[in-house]
């Protein structure tokens, strides 16, 4: 019975302890003193590619090795991004054929025309303001409208 309480007690501490919890991250840092932080609950995925490190296969995301001093894991963000700012609209590319709407407000509009303005993709983002959009499988230029914003996107 008391070895029950005393489990009980030490479960549920761990449970607020970890509800309270910062956030991890990865810092890559540069050599020219350069932090780029990725937060860790976002799966970032690390590769290595033609001498570069590379973050989640994106090429704004990839650093020269020898420009890197090292990477860790924080729980702090050392990229200097003010929140605000991180708190931006974001349009990632997950793949060839989808897109993540990231940071939209909840119930904002999000759409995908063609270059007939034909509607292709409708949907709302959900309550953290996240949509996927899966593009279409033919080339071209379309627009994604995310509430007031547009942007133009090219299927390669």
């Amino acid at each position: 019975m008391v070895k029950k309480r005393i489990l009980t007690i030490l479960l549920l501490s761990g449970c607020l302890l970890g509800a309270n919890a910062e956030k991890k991250y990865m810092t890559v840092e540069q050599k020219n003193s350069a932090k780029y932080s990725f937060l860790l609950e976002d799966n970032p995925i690390v590769t290595y590619e033609n001498g570069s490190l590379v973050v989640n296969g994106n090429a704004t995301t990839s650093y020269a090795i020898a420009g890197v001093k090292n990477y860790h894991f924080t729980e702090g963000n050392e990229t200097g991004v003010d929140a605000p700012l991180a708190k931006m609209l974001q349009i990632v590319s997950l793949d060839e054929a989808t897109l993540q709407v990231r940071n939209a407000q909840a119930s904002e509009k999000v759409s995908l025309v063609n270059a007939n303005g034909a509607t292709l993709f409708s949907a709302t983002a959900d309550g953290e303001g996240s949509v996927l959009v899966k593009l279409p499988e033919v080339k071209g230029v379309y627009v994604l409208t995310v509430g007031t914003n547009s942007i133009k996107v090219i299927r390669k």
